[in-house]
């Protein structure tokens, strides 16, 4: 089927995942906790493979600019789910997976987290909630320890959004949030 991606599981089988349009045609209501759901299980099946397949160039990157190896890493392993998302009519402001502008990063050098959003909606519908991706990096040298977390939120406005994903992992907005780091 043209719409199926492959994933890669820890065995190394080849299988294909289910189109996300199919998934929802068959769900009664688009919830964001299946969007979410969606996301994680491609991320866990992906994210070592894409660092792999792509360890050299990004490595390259890393050591000509830094951070932004990170942002390139991000968009290869998610281009299959925007992908996805467009082809079931899902929209998302902004695009997904988010944007570093709007995104929120804090915690010491070597464990640093950027939390980026969506808001999703439907075509021509209300937003049905806001996809969260969270990508743990290293700023002291490249390394990515662990898959990203995709987390379901019902807020769409902004500062709900912030303030849920600050609670949701862990942090308060007064001190440990680095607003204003961006790199």
């Amino acid at each position: 089927m043209a719409d199926e991606f492959s994933v890669h599981s820890r065995q190394e089988e080849i299988r294909p995942m289910r189109p996300l349009e199919e998934l929802l045609s068959a769900q009664s209501e688009s919830t964001i906790r299946v969007l979410a759901d969606y996301i994680q299980q491609y991320v866990d099946m992906q994210w070592q493979r894409v660092l792999e397949e792509g360890r050299e160039g990004l490595l390259r990157v890393y050591d000509d600019a830094g951070e932004p190896a990170y942002g390139a890493y991000a968009q290869r392993l998610l281009r299959p789910v925007r992908e996805q998302l467009e082809r079931a009519g899902v929209l998302s402001e902004p695009g997904f997976p988010g944007t570093l502008s709007t995104s929120r990063e804090w915690g010491p050098a070597e464990e640093r987290e950027r939390w980026m959003w969506s808001v999703m909606r439907r075509a021509q519908g209300a937003p049905i909630g806001t996809i969260v991706v969270g990508l743990f990096h290293d700023h002291t040298r490249f390394r990515i320890p662990r898959p990203p977390d995709v987390l379901a939120l019902e807020e769409t406005d902004t500062d709900a959004i912030i303030q849920s994903v600050s609670q949701a992992v862990g942090h308060r907005k007064s001190g440990e949030i680095d607003d204003d780091d961006r790199s």
